[in-house]
């Protein structure tokens, strides 16, 4: 049983062998991970995976029903769980190529070294912590870029529309977007539709 930390790291285990799920589930006693489901296949991982949404998903790459690669191509799709890491024997190396295409966050090889999990895992969950940020910054410059066109867009548009300058268009929309407690983008995206602009 793991600890009950404030926080803990909430694990799912998934493998085929009851002994592996039991022998993994010791190691994360009394520390900061928190076993919260095990699956004996990869369909049955990918349910609970939706359902619970743990920091980890621990697949053994053979199983059953589904593969621990299929299932950890859809978790990592739809966004399932923090990171997912594999469980791989030694002969399972020729499938390790394929795992990494899908994105999974590292691999543990069995027979597992239960010092290594640990210090793996803490790895791997760094590694996808950096990976969200990566993306979660994208996002938002696409974001800050969409809107700036907006911006400019609209002040185009007021400026052919009142002949003035792109300083006094830029002023307005500033006002406006005080005046209303609204965004730049917002306001901007007022008067494209009102001037007969196209904002797709």
């Amino acid at each position: 049983m793991s600890c009950e930390c404030e926080n803990p790291v909430t694990v799912l285990i998934a493998d085929d062998d009851k002994n592996v799920r039991m022998a993994l589930e010791s190691v994360f006693a009394a520390t900061s991970y928190q076993v919260v489901a095990q699956a004996s296949n990869g369909a049955q991982a990918l349910s609970l995976c939706r359902r619970l949404s743990p920091d980890i998903a621990l697949l053994d790459i053979k199983m059953p029903i589904m593969t621990g690669i299929e299932a950890a191509k859809e978790i990592i799709r739809d966004g399932l769980s923090g990171c997912v890491v594999m469980l791989t024997a030694f002969n399972d190396l020729e499938y390790v190529e394929n795992a990494s295409e899908t994105g999974v966050a590292g691999y543990l090889v069995k027979p597992i070294d239960s010092s290594r999990i640990l210090s793996t895992l803490d790895v791997c969950l760094k590694k996808a912590e950096e990976s969200t940020k990566a993306r979660n910054d994208m996002v938002e410059l696409q974001k800050r870029q969409s809107s700036h066109e907006t911006v400019k867009r609209a002040k185009l548009l007021i400026m052919e529309n009142r002949s003035c300058s792109e300083q006094d268009a830029y002023t307005l929309l500033r006002e406006l977007s005080r005046r209303k407690n609204v965004s730049m983008e917002a306001v901007a995206k007022g008067f494209i539709e009102k001037l007969g602009g196209t904002d797709d």
